[in-house]
């Protein structure tokens, strides 16, 4: 039987390291915890494991204390996992089976990333698990990486549906941009003697988390101008670069990239969904349809952890697909598609089903749909129910609606938008009026606001409130070239009466 030793590096990780080396103790021979300099508890929890504690100072290099841990390894193979990584019970057996091998072996797990914040876990796929040499080294300052030194000593590289539980990236989103900073600055560093296509993916990734968008495009940008590059990274790559341009609204050159990005990896759960709204956006009625069944059926897969070698890919909420599919066939008229997503959907999530059912029958049972849809809806889906009701055409229940749930949402920027517009459209314009001057004192005001608040002060003579919204807009235009272009149309049209 093989000798299996767990490789770690620590610092204050009194929060994971318990649960992770429980995760892993009944299988390894060995444990090494290299601290990095700990004031909590961490130690004493590792001590509890007998595990070898070695200390270590620390340099800003992540690989340097990666490999001053595997120097004081014994065992045959090495696993190495953070503390806030946990190895799943179920994936024990292939492992212990995998390490009977005496073949030098590198060997892929699934990690599985969780983030309860934004809701979309990812999984990854990286080398935790290899035969010990003595010539193996981690690379990189940050973001190390074993791969290229297996390679050089003539490894064989194996995937495996060993799945590893991360907790790394399920934190507040402030969290996450110290530790962006945190590694830009060593990648930087790194990319400056070595500049390779890895670390520019990994820089651009850094930039992307602090919402730099310019850089982490650029950067992305050079990550694909090497054909060698992981095609899991190239995905990630491509979808980048076709969300800069949906939201730029250049939809010819997202196409461009999504094209690209499923050449790269036509199986990408993400990378059809967003291939889905791409072709909404330039009416292709059949491809966006197909992709986001596609979509639908990959997710499915993933999320039943079919053995998938699918990486760097988002496990999706299906019903979170299946309400867009629907979406689409109601734009597209399309009763087939329509169907097919509604079945889904009534299988997926039946409660959704349910309201998005009442809204689409157009109420007849007007109280009684009322009081399903007040029940049923929160921040979290405010956003879907606004999207439906434009489906519905019994304004009498949508007006009920909208008023109903005033209270509920009067500080939420869409819901106020959609009020305001939908009392135009019946012509209650000084209702209306109250309704989006209330959505304009938001930060976040949707565009469309100031267009039809111009159109209300129009119609009303109100021409010093018009001059007043001119400017506001004005100011948020100097930042989005596309509200610049439609502004100057309407100060044309406006001109005569100012």
């Amino acid at each position: 039987m093989s000798t299996i030793s767990l490789s770690m590096i620590v610092k204050n990780e009194e929060n994971h390291l318990r649960e992770c080396l429980e995760s892993v103790n009944d299988i390894v021979d060995e444990i090494i915890i290299v601290d990095t300099g700990s004031t909590d508890s961490t130690l004493k929890i590792a001590a509890q494991f007998t595990a070898k504690i070695f200390n270590y100072k620390w340099t800003n290099d992540f690989s340097a204390a990666r490999n001053f841990a595997l120097s004081k390894t014994t065992g045959e193979w090495i696993l190495y996992l953070d503390a806030d990584e946990r190895l799943c019970d179920y994936s024990k057996k292939e492992l212990l089976q995998l390490t009977k091998s005496n073949d030098k072996l590198g060997i892929n797990c699934i990690i599985n990333n969780l983030d309860d914040y934004k809701n979309s876990p990812k999984l990854m796929k990286y080398i935790r698990l290899f035969r010990n040499n003595e010539n193996i080294r981690f690379t990189s300052k940050a973001h190390e990486q074993i791969e290229p030194s297996l390679f050089t000593n003539n490894y064989r590289i194996i995937d495996s549906s060993i799945e590893i539980i991360h907790h790394g990236y399920n934190v507040p989103e402030e969290e996450l941009k110290i530790k962006a900073s945190r590694n830009l600055e060593l990648l930087l560093i790194d990319y400056l003697e070595s500049p390779t296509s890895y670390l520019s993916f990994q820089i651009a990734n850094s930039y992307s988390i602090l919402e730099e968008t310019e850089n982490s495009i650029l950067y992305y940008r050079k990550a694909l101008d090497d054909i060698n590059l992981r095609r899991e990274f190239k995905s990630v790559c491509y979808l980048h670069l076709t969300d800069h341009y949906m939201r730029k609204n250049d939809f010819s050159s997202a196409k461009t990239y999504i094209d690209k990005g499923l050449k790269a990896d036509k199986n990408h759960t993400l990378l059809n969904m967003i291939a889905s709204q791409v072709y909404e956006k330039l009416n292709e009625k059949g491809s966006s349809l197909l992709y986001c069944k596609n979509a639908y059926e990959l997710n499915k897969k993933l999320k039943n952890n079919s053995n998938t070698k699918n990486v760097l890919d988002i496990i999706i909420d299906n019903k979170k697909i299946l309400l867009e599919g629907i979406l689409t066939s109601l734009k597209f008229r399309s009763n087939n598609d329509l169907e097919y997503f509604l079945t889904s959907l009534k299988i997926e999530g039946p409660d959704y089903f349910k309201v998005i059912n009442t809204i689409l029958s157009n109420n007849i049972k007007h109280e009684e749909s009322l009081e399903i849809l007040i029940r049923f809806v929160n921040e979290n889906n405010i956003e879907t129910i606004l999207k439906f009701l434009k489906y519905n055409s019994n304004n009498e229940f949508k007006l009920d609606l909208f008023s109903r749930i005033y209270d509920k949402f009067n500080n939420h920027s869409n819901y106020l938008t959609n009020f305001g517009s939908f009392l135009i459209s019946i012509n209650q314009l000084a209702e209306a009026r109250i309704i989006l001057e209330q959505a304009l004192s938001n930060n976040d005001y949707d565009d469309a606001v100031i267009f039809y608040l111009a159109s209300i002060y129009t119609s009303t003579n109100d021409f010093e409130e018009l001059k007043n919204l001119l400017k506001i807009a004005d100011i948020k235009a100097k930042s989005n070239k596309l509200l610049q272009s439609r502004l100057t149309l309407l100060k044309d049209k406006l001109r005569p009466l100012l």
